[in-house]
């Protein structure tokens, strides 16, 4: 086995005296609380923040109740990036402070800390405090778009270059309007010539046409086009005329429903290529970041995690949600009837089996899977979901006795629910059941609610934050067991484990796992 280097621990000193580093908890999705401190793992004084103090050496410490990271929690990746911003402020706000910090994030909690190290590199500051980075069960989201030079987006593009021009002229005329109306400045609704506008003349052209065929006058000269019955000489101010007036109210109504249309068109023309480009660049900024921040990473995950499979699976989700047309096969009386309508199914059957159904099917499919995944980024789809951050990265699961012991964990406690299940079926109220079925749940129930239950996942978590393959220098009593130890000197190497490779090299179909060190 290759072992990694161990550099000598050395700690950020003050004038003599040890610098603190914080370790900064981050949760996952559905976890949030607005409390600093109570019960759950990330949160000050909590069982897991206590025996992470008590583990690690003494300059690094949990967070404390005003160091302690929020965010909502909710599924969707526009909240993740804005946790992101917020955690990005957060840690430069300790580096201010003089403090270092090691960040740990489980489930969604770590796409919010990738997302954070990513931005420090996009704004060319990057995080000088940090010191480790670690994910718990984290699936990375992988996205992609339909390039620019798509066929798609570059219709969109051209017609997007046509849009420039009534995007920019309606608002214009909007503004002029009111700009003539708080000045009291009398003056008809007015636009440009048709030989000056070029292209827009071919949008504005039917418009015109509907307004004077509902009887309001459009005169056209050779400088301009003047739409209104509006006397700049008569008594009535612009005021009364577009804001009391029928003629007047459509008028003003017209203009600005124009702006916004023309706008909002422009803009779903043109952001399908702009998020694209823009996601394209992001795939170069992972890159980036990892060799920045890479060597201080550790991934810890388990196969079994539910999250990582879950999300997985709806990537190639397959089931329908319409049904197609068919006729009923007789079996109730009132089916006889239906052997009327048997000439509609022949004839409009086969073209919405074959042609509408699909459609409809797939799109209904894709709100459904990226609801599950909490892909909310435009024109993205997901494809992919690693531990990792980068795909193809190497990021071993945790060693399979670890696995079974996590497993045998979530098992467990997963049988204490059924007289809860029970229970939920009994009541009169399926909500109220649900909510006192809710109140059961421990988080021990799954493999992905229920690592920090365990003292060798807080091992690793104290490993990666010393930079040692033991716990710390001062606790040697508690060193990681050697079998723990090796899966840890593979990870930060980037190998894979000796079970993989064992797995890979075994000249035996299903091959039972190599015989393991008890450490």
């Amino acid at each position: 086995m290759t072992e990694i280097s161990k550099p000598e621990l050395k700690v950020a000193t003050d004038n003599g005296v040890e610098r603190q580093s914080i370790a900064v908890m981050v949760h996952g999705t559905f976890a949030a609380d607005s409390n600093d401190s109570g019960s759950s793992w990330w949160q000050a004084g909590s069982s897991t923040s206590e025996r992470l103090g008590k583990m690690l050496p003494r300059h690094i410490r949990p967070a404390n109740n005003k160091e302690v990271f929020h965010w909502s929690g909710e599924n969707s990746e526009r909240s993740r990036s804005k946790a992101a911003a917020s955690l990005l402020r957060h840690l430069r706000s300790l580096e201010t402070q003089g403090y270092d910090y090691h960040l740990v994030g489980h489930s969604h909690g770590g796409s919010v800390v990738w997302k954070a190290l990513k931005l420090s590199i996009l704004t060319r500051r990057p995080l000088q405090g940090l010191k480790s980075w670690t994910t718990v069960g984290t699936p990375f989201l992988h996205h992609r778009t339909k390039g620019a030079l798509n066929i798609k987006n570059l219709l969109g593009l051209v017609i997007g270059l046509l849009l420039i021009a009534p995007a920019t002229s309606a608002p214009r005329v909007l503004a002029t309007t009111i700009g003539n109306i708080a000045t009291d400045t009398a003056s008809r609704l007015t636009l440009r010539p048709d030989s000056a506008v070029g292209h827009t003349r071919y949008i504005r052209l039917p418009l015109l046409e509907a307004v004077e065929n509902i009887g309001i006058p459009v005169e056209r000269t050779d400088h301009a086009i003047y739409v209104g019955s509006y006397d700049p000489m008569s008594n009535q101010s612009m005021a009364e005329y577009y804001l009391a007036t029928p003629e007047g109210l459509f008028l003003i109504s017209l203009v600005a429903c124009l702006s916004y249309l023309f706008i909002h068109l422009l803009v779903l023309c043109v952001a399908p290529a702009l998020e694209g480009y823009r996601i394209r660049l992001e795939q170069r900024l992972h890159h980036r970041a990892f060799e920045v921040y890479g060597s201080r990473w550790l991934g810890v995950w388990s196969p079994d995690d539910e999250a990582i499979n879950g999300l997985r699976a709806t990537l190639n989700l397959s089931v329908s949600f319409v049904r197609k047309i068919a006729p009923r096969e007789v079996v109730y009386v009132s089916d006889i009837l239906g052997l009327f309508y048997r000439p509609y199914f022949w004839v409009f059957g086969p073209i919405y089996n074959r042609l509408v159904h699909p459609a409809i099917d797939q799109k209904i499919r894709s709100i459904v899977m990226r609801s599950a995944q909490g892909s909310d980024r435009p024109t993205a789809m997901l494809v992919d979901v690693t531990p990792a951050p980068i795909p193809g990265e190497t990021a071993p699961p945790l060693p399979a006795l670890l696995n079974a012991k996590l497993l045998a964990h979530a098992n467990r406690h997963a049988h204490q629910l059924v007289p809860s299940l029970r229970a939920l079926i009994g009541q009169p109220s399926f909500l109220s059941g649900l909510e006192a079925f809710g109140s059961k749940l421990t988080g021990n129930e799954l493999v992905h609610t229920a690592y920090f239950e365990h003292e060798e996942i807080l091992q690793l978590l104290c490993a990666n934050m010393t930079n040692e393959t033991e716990l710390c220098p001062s606790a040697t009593s508690r060193m990681m067991p050697t079998w723990l130890k090796r899966w840890y000197v593979a990870a930060k190497n980037r190998e894979p484990s000796n079970e993989q490779k064992l797995a890979t090299n075994s000249p035996i179909p299903n091959a039972p796992p190599p015989s393991r060190e008890a450490g």
